[in-house]
C-alpha cells in the first residue's frame, strides 16, 4: 500500500484531473438523481453528463498509462502480464476513484439539498438510495473506463514504451469505431426525437444534445486537421509561426481532440439555458393566464354576489373586478370565463402584455356594450292593432311575457289589451319586477280573453327598455290535430295572431339573450350557430367578435364574456364555477383587508400561482437540466486542462529544440498564439453549429415540462443569446487554458532540458 501511495503521489499531476473529474461527474449525477427522487423530475436528465464522463474518463486512463509507460515496461520485463499487470495498474486509479466517489456523493447530496430548497419544498431535497447507488455505479464504471484506456498501453511494443518521445500514431480500430458510433448515435437521437409521441423521452433522446455536440466537434476537429495539412504547403514558404502551428495541428493526433468534449458540453449548456429560459417564460405566461390579475381572492358566493361585493367595496371600479371561471368538460366552448369588463382596463391593464392573450385588452371593450336583449327597466308595454276589414267587433288580446329576473328566477307578467271595432292601435303597460340588474325574455304567449275570434297584430313590445320584437323569434305550432297547424306569423310590422281560440307561443332564437364573446382558436361549434352557456348554465346565442390564441382564466381553450350581461337573467351559478375577485397589485391594504374578510379566503398572489404552476408542470426539471449542463462544462474544462498539461512537456521539448536551431523566442510564442487561435475558431464554430442543430431538432422533444390540458403550448424558439454565451465560454476556455499551455518560459524551455532528458 505504501508503494501504491508513493506512486500515486509521484503521479499526482495525472491523477488529480481524474480525481476532480470523478468528483464532478458523481456530484452532478447525485444532484440530479437525488433531486429527482423527491421532486418527481426525471433522473434521466443526468444522461448527458454520464455520456461525457464516459468519453472523458478513458482519455484520462490513456494519459495515466502514458505517464506510467516506463513502469509498465519494467513490469512486463519482470514477467508480469494479464491479471497481475492489470491489478498493479488498477490500484492507483481505484483509490482515486473511491476518494472522488465519496467526495462526489457528499457534494451531490449538498447540491440536491440546495436545489430542492431553492426550487421545490425544502423537505424534498434529501437524496435517496438511488442517488447513492448511482454514485457507486459511476465509480465502478469509471474504473472500467480507466482500465479500458490503459489497455492500449499494455499492447504497446516495449521499444516504444521505453522511448522518451511519444511518436504520432494512427487512430486505433477502437477509436475509429467509437467515432463512427458517436456519429450514428447523434443521427439516431435526432430521428427518435422527431418521431416522439409525448411522455418521458428515452435515454437516447436525452443523450442527443451531447451526442450532437460530440459529433459536430468530431467533424470540426477532423476538418481542422485536414485544413492544417492542406495549409502546410502554403505556410512552408511563409511566416514561421504559422507553419509551426499548422504542423503541430496536422501531426499531433491529440492536439485538438479535447475540443470535442468542450464543444459537447457547450452545446448541452446552450440547449439547457435556452430550454430553461423558454420554460421560465412559459411558466410565467401560464401563471398570468391562470391568475387573471396580480391578486385574486376566492369567493363562496355566486356571480351576482361577486358583482355586488366589488361594487360595494370599490364603487369607482379602480381596484377590484368580479370574475367567474367555469372549467367545463367535454367541448372547448363549455370552458368559459366571465369578467366585469367595464373594470378591465383599471384592474388588469397591461398585465397580459407579452403573453398569448396580449390582444385581449384592445378587444374586451366590445364585450360590455349595450346588449339589445337585456332589460333593465321597470315596465313592459305592448302595442297591438286589428287586421280585420269587417269591423264586426272588438278584440281583446292578452300578451304574456315569461322572463328570467336578475336572480335567474322565472317570472312572468300578463298585459291585457282592448282593440276597438275600428281596429285602431291600442297600448297597455304593466310593471316589470326584478329587472334592475338585468333580465331577459324566455317565452312569449299571445291569446285572447274573449272576443269575436278576429285576427290581430302585435306591433310593439317594449320590455324594460328593450325592443323585444327586434330579435328573431321561433314560433311554436298549435298542439291541436289539424291540417295545417296554426302558429304565429312573423311579418314586417310584428307578430300576426291568426283567428284561433287557443294560446300561441314563441321563443327567442338562440336562447334568452345574445352575448358578445372572445374565443380561442380552438373553440368551434359543429354545424350550428355559436352558443355559450351563462354562469348559470342556460344557453345563449354567441357573437364571436374576435379569436385569440389564449384568453384569461381559460388559457388556450374556451370563451370570454362580460359577467354583468351574462349573469343578467341567468339561473343560479353552477356549482362547478370558480367565483373570485381579481385585484390590482397596488390595491390599498385596507380595501384588500376588507375584501379578504368579506370573502373568508386569503389573497393569492401571482408568485403563488407561478409556484403552483411550476410544481404541477415539473418546470424545475429545466433548471436541474441547466445545473447538469454546468457540471458538463466543468468536466470539459478539466478534460481540456488535463490534456493541455499533458501536452505541455512535449511542447517545451519542441521549443527547446527549435531554440537550438536559433529560432527566436518571440516567433515561438507567435506559433503558440496561432495554434490557440485555430483551436478557438474551431471550438467557436463547432459550438454554434452544434447548438443550433440541437435546439432546432431536439429541444422541443426533451419533455423538460409537462404541458397540462388547455394550457398554451411551450414554444422552443432559437434564442441567440444562450448560443452566443455558450460559444463565448467555449472560446474563452480554449484561450485561457490553451494559451496557458502554450506559454513560452525561457527557463523551462532552455535547450539544456534536451541534454538532461537524454542523460536520464
Amino acid at each position: 500500500m505504501n508503494r501504491t501511495l508513493r506512486g500515486a503521489w509521484s503521479r499526482r499531476g495525472t491523477l488529480l484531473p481524474l480525481l476532480l473529474l470523478t468528483v464532478v461527474v458523481v456530484a452532478g449525477a447525485v444532484t440530479v438523481i437525488g433531486f429527482a427522487d423527491r421532486a418527481g423530475t426525471s433522473p434521466r436528465l443526468a444522461v448527458p453528463l454520464l455520456l461525457l464522463g464516459a468519453v472523458a474518463v478513458p482519455a484520462t486512463g490513456r494519459e495515466l498509462a502514458g505517464a506510467r509507460r516506463t513502469e509498465i515496461a519494467i513490469a512486463r520485463l519482470r514477467g508480469l502480464q494479464g491479471g497481475e499487470l492489470y491489478t498493479l495498474l488498477a490500484m492507483e486509479p481505484l483509490l482515486v476513484l473511491l476518494l472522488g466517489g465519496v467526495l462526489g456523493i457528499l457534494l451531490g447530496g449538498i447540491g440536491a439539498w440546495l436545489a430542492g430548497l431553492a426550487w421545490v419544498d425544502a423537505s424534498a431535497a434529501l437524496p435517496g438510495p438511488s442517488a447513492l447507488v448511482a454514485g457507486l455505479a459511476i465509480v465502478a464504471a469509471g474504473l472500467a473506463a480507466v482500465l479500458l484506456g490503459m489497455a492500449g498501453a499494455l499492447r504497446e511494443p516495449l521499444s516504444q514504451q521505453v522511448s522518451i518521445a511519444a511518436r504520432p500514431r494512427l487512430a486505433s480500430t477502437g477509436a475509429m469505431f467509437a467515432s463512427v458510433l458517436i456519429l450514428v448515435g447523434a443521427v439516431v437521437a435526432v430521428y427518435r426525437s422527431s418521431v416522439a409521441t409525448g411522455g418521458e423521452p428515452d435515454w437516447v433522446v436525452l443523450a442527443g444534445p451531447a451526442l450532437v455536440g460530440l459529433a459536430v466537434g468530431q467533424l470540426v476537429v477532423g476538418l481542422l486537421r485536414l485544413v492544417a495539412r492542406l495549409a502546410l504547403g502554403r505556410t512552408a514558404r511563409g511566416a514561421l509561426p504559422g507553419f509551426l502551428a499548422v504542423r503541430r495541428l496536422a501531426r499531433v493526433a491529440d492536439a485538438a481532440t479535447p475540443i470535442r468534449v468542450l464543444v459537447a458540453a457547450s452545446v448541452v449548456a446552450a440547449l439547457a439555458v435556452t430550454g430553461a429560459a423558454d420554460v421560465d417564460g412559459w411558466t410565467d405566461d401560464t401563471a398570468r393566464l391562470r391568475a387573471g390579475a396580480p391578486l385574486q381572492v376566492e369567493l363562496d358566493s355566486d356571480a351576482r354576489g361577486a358583482l355586488e361585493l366589488t361594487r360595494d367595496l370599490d364603487p369607482e371600479g379602480r381596484w377590484l373586478m368580479a370574475a367567474v371561471l367555469v372549467p367545463g368538460q367535454g367541448s372547448v366552448p363549455a370552458r368559459r370565463a366571465f369578467l366585469d369588463t367595464s373594470r378591465y382596463d383599471a384592474v388588469v391593464g397591461d398585465f397580459f402584455a407579452g403573453t398569448a392573450a396580449a390582444g385581449v385588452g384592445a378587444r374586451v371593450g366590445r364585450l360590455s356594450g349595450d346588449n339589445p336583449t337585456i332589460a333593465t327597466g321597470d315596465t313592459v308595454r305592448a302595442t297591438a292593432r286589428g287586421v280585420s276589414t269587417r269591423r264586426s267587433g272588438e278584440v281583446r288580446p292578452r300578451v304574456t311575457v315569461a322572463y328570467l329576473d336578475q336572480r335567474g328566477l322565472s317570472a312572468e307578467t300578463t298585459i291585457p289589451l282592448r282593440i276597438g271595432p275600428d281596429g285602431a292601435e291600442a297600448t297597455a303597460t304593466r310593471p316589470l319586477r326584478g329587472c334592475a340588474g338585468g333580465c331577459s325574455i324566455t317565452e312569449l304567449v299571445l291569446d285572447r280573453s274573449r272576443d269575436a275570434g278576429l285576427p290581430w297584430l302585435l306591433t310593439g313590445l317594449d320590455f324594460g327598455g328593450v325592443d323585444a320584437l327586434a330579435q328573431a323569434w321561433r314560433t311554436v305550432p298549435s298542439q291541436i290535430l289539424q291540417a295545417p297547424p296554426v302558429e304565429l306569423v312573423p311579418v314586417d310590422e310584428g307578430l300576426l295572431v291568426p283567428s284561433f281560440d287557443r294560446p300561441l307561443g314563441a321563443f327567442p332564437v338562440g336562447g334568452a339573450a345574445r352575448l358578445s364573446v372572445l374565443a380561442t382558436h380552438s373553440a368551434t361549434w359543429d354545424d350550428g350557430p355559436a352558443l355559450v352557456d351563462s354562469p348559470g348554465g342556460d344557453e345563449r346565442r354567441a357573437d364571436v367578435v374576435a379569436r385569440l390564441p389564449a384568453l384569461p382564466l381559460v388559457e388556450a381553450d374556451g370563451l370570454l364574456a362580460d359577467l354583468p350581461l351574462a349573469a343578467a337573467g341567468s339561473p343560479p351559478t353552477v356549482p362547478a364555477a370558480e367565483v373570485r375577485v381579481l385585484a390590482r397589485a397596488d390595491t390599498p391594504p385596507a380595501l384588500l383587508a376588507d375584501l379578504v374578510e368579506a370573502a373568508g379566503h386569503e389573497r393569492r398572489t401571482l408568485a403563488a400561482v407561478d409556484a403552483a404552476t411550476a410544481d404541477e408542470t415539473g418546470a424545475a426539471q429545466a433548471r436541474v437540466y441547466s445545473l447538469m449542463a454546468g457540471f458538463c462544462l466543468l468536466a470539459a474544462l478539466l478534460v481540456l486542462a488535463a490534456a493541455v498539461a499533458r501536452q505541455r512537456a512535449a511542447w517545451l521539448r519542441e521549443v527547446a529544440a527549435l531554440r537550438v536551431l536559433g529560432v527566436p523566442t518571440d516567433q515561438l510564442r507567435g506559433s503558440g498564439r496561432v495554434e490557440v487561435l485555430w483551436l478557438t475558431t474551431a471550438a467557436l464554430l463547432a459550438t454554434v453549429v452544434g447548438a443550433v442543430v440541437a435546439v432546432r431538432l431536439l429541444l422541443a422533444h426533451l419533455s423538460l415540462v409537462t404541458v397540462p390540458e388547455h394550457a398554451v403550448p411551450l414554444r422552443t424558439d432559437l434564442d441567440w443569446w444562450p448560443i452566443g454565451l455558450a460559444a463565448g465560454v467555449a472560446a474563452l476556455v480554449v484561450v485561457v487554458v490553451g494559451g496557458r499551455g502554450r506559454t513560452v518560459q525561457a527557463d523551462r524551455s532552455r535547450p539544456a532540458i534536451l541534454r538532461e532528458e537524454g542523460a536520464a
